[in-house]
């Protein structure tokens, strides 16, 4: 086949998959946090009208209320939210105020805590965006370590994925934390080709350091202000470029790039959280402290708080593969959207069914493609060196999740995922200059 026919072949199949993904977001069961990112959209109606005394931190600070919100939450999916309101026309009222999770949805409903339907809708379309073209830098990725053999599927398994299009499509975080992360993760390998390849060619190639790690340190930012939890990915990506850049210069210049691209990501992701520019220290201290106080919290109520260290260990196992999709986790939810689930299970968007066998194979692939990565990482395989460090920061971070909330394993799934391709792409395609 001509390599203009199979570059066609290529955008065909990510642009099926990026409309599947997009098809299916409407019909997703809701969830409260989505009311909570809505209600937080506000914001970006202070900042277009100068109120910029209503966002900054100013303690002390109260659970559950509006400052509360803007410390522990990222603000890329809330201000893409407000951005769409404002390009539609819509009026500030027309937000839902913060969601009780202590009360039932008709007691929120009643007060104004939960939006209509069309404004749901619209509100999730900024997150399913960032979902469905989540799905080129996963192909891209996958094109730098193995070429089709790895891209093709890693692509399909995440764009089919129950658990990755349940919360991508919803009006959260999720979303852009996935573009983000992936997007990351595909530039540093990208610019590890770049500068430790004999044969290097293409964009890349061509730019001046200043603008590959400024890129780097910029999609880095992107990635923490989508999510607080995306500092993994953020230190898994300046881990691996400077693990890669110390390889080929034992020098001061390793650290000088890679702690300017630390700094255009500390900076990024300061100007996209505007509550925390009169007092960055202030702020910060205050977000530890109260994310500290939330686990404590949801730990010592939450049924599903787990209870040993092998409660932990075991879900590093099951997340990926083995788990069906949890549409909830608040138990004052149980039996409110049934009717939602049972018609979202039925249609043809929820993804991938693939049961325990299937579960079972894609995470037998992953392990081998853990293993075929921690055997090419010491035979100085300088990708393997960025995507083990990228796996080993998350298994970690994985580990300290205290209680069974899938959505706080998206990014193991996605790590899991390009591991079983992986892992698939080296036992069935041998060579890995198949084009």
């Amino acid at each position: 086949m001509p390599d203009s026919r199979k570059r066609f072949a290529d955008a065909a199949f990510l642009v099926a998959l990026m409309l599947y993904i997009l098809v299916g977001t409407i019909q997703v069961p809701v969830h409260g946090d989505e009311f909570m990112q809505m209600s937080m959209a506000r914001d970006v109606f202070s900042i277009v009208h100068g109120d910029w005394r209503q966002i900054l931190y100013a303690p002390p600070v109260q659970p559950d209320t509006d400052a509360y919100l803007r410390l522990i939450n990222g603000t890329l999916n809330t201000d893409m939210i407000g951005v769409t309101w404002l390009l539609a026309g819509r009026r500030v009222d027309s937000l839902p105020r913060i969601f009780v999770w202590d009360m039932p949805i008709d007691w929120n409903l009643a007060r104004g805590n939960v939006p209509t339907d069309d404004a749901l809708h619209l509100a999730r379309w900024a997150s399913a965006i960032c979902t469905a073209l989540g799905v080129i830098p996963m192909f891209l990725l996958g094109w730098q370590i193995r070429l089709r053999s790895l891209a093709y599927p890693a692509a399909l398994i995440y764009a089919l994925h129950p658990v990755i299009l349940l919360n991508g499509r919803r009006a959260m975080m999720e979303g852009s934390l996935m573009l983000m992360s992936l997007a990351t993760m595909y530039w540093l390998v990208t610019l590890i080709v770049a500068e430790h390849s004999a044969n290097a060619s293409g964009y890349m190639h061509r730019l001046p350091l200043a603008v590959r790690y400024g890129v780097l340190g910029l999609l880095a930012g992107l990635t923490l202000a989508a999510k607080f939890t995306g500092i993994v990915v953020v230190a898994a990506a300046l881990g691996g470029a400077l693990a890669a850049f110390l390889a080929r210069d034992l020098s001061w210049r390793p650290f000088a790039w890679v702690g300017f691209a630390g700094l255009v990501a500390a900076l990024t992701a300061l100007a996209l959280s505007p509550a925390y520019w009169s007092d960055p220290v202030g702020a910060l201290r205050a977000n530890l402290g109260a994310r500290a106080e939330l686990l404590t919290r949801q730990t010592s109520s939450d049924p599903l708080a787990y209870h040993s260290p092998g409660d932990r260990g075991k879900a590093l196992l099951t997340e990926p593969f083995l788990t069906a999709p949890q549409y909830y986790e608040a138990p004052t939810w149980a039996g409110q959207i049934n009717d939602q689930i049972a018609a979202y299970q039925a249609s043809a968007v929820d993804g991938f069914d693939w049961g325990p066998i299937v579960g079972t194979l894609l995470t037998l692939l992953a392990l081998v493609g853990l293993v075929t990565v921690i055997y090419d990482s010491l035979h100085r395989n300088l990708i393997a060196w960025a995507i083990l460090i990228w796996t080993g920061l998350t298994i970690l971070s994985s580990l300290a999740i205290p209680l069974a909330w899938q959505r706080y394993y998206l990014p193991l799934l996605l790590v899991a995922i390009v591991l079983a391709a992986a892992g698939m792409g080296r036992l069935i395609v041998r060579r890995a200059d198949v084009r």
